[in-house]
């Protein structure tokens, strides 16, 4: 996960109240069920995240 100010080639772009989430190829196909949410203790919180095994195990968000 990293933070963009823009939309690379062949990325994904949601937007929700103003805030624009754009996803990879790769992170869409995990992402397609998952609630994000922002919690001021935790930061931000996934929910019903696919697990995609693609990356070897050793990713992380």
């Amino acid at each position: 996960m990293d933070i963009a100010k823009a939309a690379q080639a062949g990325d994904t772009t949601l937007e929700k109240d103003g805030l624009k989430l754009f996803l990879e190829e790769r992170a869409k196909q995990m992402l397609m069920s998952t609630t994000i949410d922002f919690n001021d203790n935790q930061g931000f919180v996934l929910t019903g995240m696919q697990q995609n095994n693609s990356c070897g195990g050793s990713c992380s968000c």
